[in-house]
């Protein structure tokens, strides 16, 4: 192999850092005590924190277009 210029190349891989290969395929499988643990610990706290979060922003949603209705409603009455 040789690069542009006609030299020769020697060990291209090793000029190039190379990222390390994740092992995402080597999992093991939670024991109940393991999962009832991280439902108690993680996924219940993340729930209740969720609930009033999504309703608030919700309820933000709706004020906001409320009031981009209104504006509406003020410069037709402005221009008209």
């Amino acid at each position: 192999m040789s690069d542009p210029w006609k030299r020769k190349e020697n060990n291209k891989e090793e000029r190039y850092a190379q990222q390390l290969e994740l092992e995402l395929n080597k999992t093991v499988e939670a024991t109940n005590k393991e999962w009832e643990d991280w439902e108690e610990k993680e996924l219940n706290w993340w729930a209740e924190k969720q609930i009033p979060l999504v309703a608030f922003m919700a309820f933000v949603q709706l004020f906001v277009f409320g009031g981009m209705l209104m504006a509406f409603h003020l410069i037709g009455l402005a221009l008209g």
